[in-house]
């Protein structure tokens, strides 16, 4: 099996580029590199190497982006296992999925591979398919998502270790601003709707915004997708349900509705921003029918069975 690094230099404001210097230096079997230089660019590599047709394992530094692209592009290629160094900021992907530490756990693996299949999360909007291995959502979190990839202040806070308190006060900031719409939700033959909604998310495992719990009982292997909407709350409120979003407590307060099916229909009142693993996907279309669906065992990813 050949090693293929993927790397994003600008990850994390440096820290891939940091990891990938020093596992340079550790590893001693052979490997390729490839560099990513724009939006888009570890898809095609990872499409790259799956045409290629040769059993290869593309080994990702970088962050939640930069694997949310290798995952899209190596999802439909049986020939390439999907492994992880985390190199971002908020390495929530790190959180539910088993990874990479240094060179000799890489090195093991190499000796004697192992793989784990895991689900994979798709929504069609517009026309268009789009895969997600931690979740993807509509309104005030992938606003606020938004603005903070875009923020000055995260390099500055990040080297800090306060990277958290740009995304609090960009929620702030948002917040005021923000206004509310109506989600028609079906599943399984029933509707559901709701008024004054702020967020609409399907996870895929639990975590997203870089530590936040958003759903504790996503897995990542059992076939299902988990929706989580938050509506009819003041927006003081909501400042309560982020902040316990964190420890996962939020599911108990009224505000909160979340079900489990492997296929959804959601339907905005207006155009909402969205994300898909914290990147950007543009806005919905007021009244467009979004369809969600689990794509099981849809990719496999390379893990240590010596650990």
């Amino acid at each position: 099996m050949q090693l293929v690094l993927i790397i994003n230099d600008i990850a994390g404001h440096g820290k891939a580029k940091k990891l990938f210097s020093k596992l340079k230096k550790d590893l001693t079997v052979p490997y390729k590199v490839e560099h990513t230089k724009y939006v888009g660019h570890a898809s095609e590599i990872a499409d790259q190497y799956g045409q290629g047709g040769s059993h290869t394992c593309l080994l990702t530094i970088g962050g939640d982006g930069t694997i949310h692209e290798v995952i899209s592009g190596a999802a439909s290629y049986d020939n390439l296992l999907v492994a992880v160094m985390n190199g971002g900021s908020g390495n929530d992907f790190g959180r539910a999925y088993p990874t990479f530490n240094n060179a000799q756990q890489i090195e093991q693996f190499i000796a004697q591979p192992s793989s784990q299949l895991k689900d994979l999360g798709t929504v069609y909007k517009q026309d268009e398919k789009i895969v997600f291995m931690n979740n993807c959502g509509f309104g005030i979190d992938a606003m606020v998502t938004r603005q903070v990839n875009l923020s000055t202040a995260k390099k500055y806070f990040n080297k800090i270790a306060l990277g958290k308190l740009v995304y609090v006060w960009i929620l702030f900031r948002e917040l005021y601003k923000f206004k509310t719409f109506r989600i028609e939700i079906s599943m399984n033959g029933q509707t559901y709707t709701y008024d004054n909604s702020y967020f609409v998310v399907v996870s895929n495992q639990p975590y997203f915004g870089g530590g936040m719990k958003v759903s504790p009982n996503s897995n990542t292997e059992d076939g299902m997708l988990e929706l989580t909407v938050v509506n009819n709350i003041a927006k003081w409120r909501l400042l309560v349900v982020f902040a316990s979003v964190f420890f996962g407590k939020h599911t108990k307060l009224k505000a909160v509705n979340q079900y489990q099916c492997a296929a959804f229909d959601v339907k905005l009142s207006r155009d909402v921003i969205g994300h898909a693993d914290g990147e950007y996907i543009g806005e919905s279309v007021a009244n467009e029918v979004i369809h969600y669906e689990v794509q099981e065992k849809g990719w496999r990813l390379a893990v240590n069975k010596l650990d």
